[in-house]
């Protein structure tokens, strides 16, 4: 898939159905200009019952998508660079790809702790590029969520597509819209960073978490004490 599909996605939401056989659609000039200027491409759109939008958020990594997705796929590792992150703990199997994962989330008062799983099924998408979706399993504070992240070759850097819906349960949570819009904005920029800084940075880090991103894809269980289906 090229990458004006992706965006073709990105711009017609359709964050519930990841798929891989749709219309081209190129980035207008002023999307790119926004883009190669560090700066996010962000959409939203208001779904029915829900306090909280969908949010796509767009923006580019210095990094392969290889190196990109081998950092994102060490989820043990995102409560250290995601803000307000407190446990990311990977808990279960489906596969050597689909992991379910463990979170507590701080969120400001009135309202308590996030505690909640997702499934995370990684995929590797054709010229170079890798998705990771996830899905809800269950949650202590939302009643349905779903997104995803891209990682597609664009310009001799990475596009990071970020997709995400969470469908609160508290009364309270439209309250926090614009915060959860700026938690977003800051999650994404900790993903860049963290990236930027690995690739850069810590060599033989990044190779390890290559090498464990190639075991995964190769049918490998690369968390030996987790639960398996």
């Amino acid at each position: 898939m090229n990458i004006a599909k992706y965006i073709f996605i990105l711009l017609f939401f359709s964050l519930s159905i990841f798929s891989e056989s749709l219309d081209d659609f190129q980035l207008s000039k002023n999307d790119e200009a926004i883009l190669l200027n560090k700066e996010f491409i962000l959409k939203k759109r208001d779904v029915k019952k829900s306090t909280w939008p969908e949010v796509n958020i767009l923006t580019l990594i210095k990094a392969t998508p290889k190196q990109s997705i081998a950092v994102f796929f060490a989820y043990h590792e995102h409560k250290n660079f995601i803000p307000k992150l407190l446990i990311s703990k990977p808990v279960k199997y489906i596969s050597p790809t689909d992991i379910h994962i463990y979170f507590e989330m701080n969120i400001p008062w009135p309202l308590s702790n996030s505690h909640f799983i997702t499934g995370n099924r990684l995929k590797k998408l054709k010229e170079s590029g890798y998705r990771v979706e996830w899905y809800f399993v269950k949650s202590d504070s939302v009643k349905h969520s779903y997104g995803g992240v891209y990682f597609l070759a664009y310009k001799n850097k990475t596009l990071l597509v970020y997709q995400n819906f969470t469908h609160p349960k508290s009364v309270l949570a439209g309250l926090f819209k614009g915060k959860m819009l700026k938690s977003v904005k800051r999650t994404v920029r900790a993903i860049v960073s963290h990236i930027e800084d690995i690739t850069e940075n810590k060599k033989d880090l990044l190779k390890e978490y290559i090498l464990n991103l190639e075991k995964a894809l190769n049918g490998e269980y690369v968390y030996k004490d987790l639960i398996r289906r």
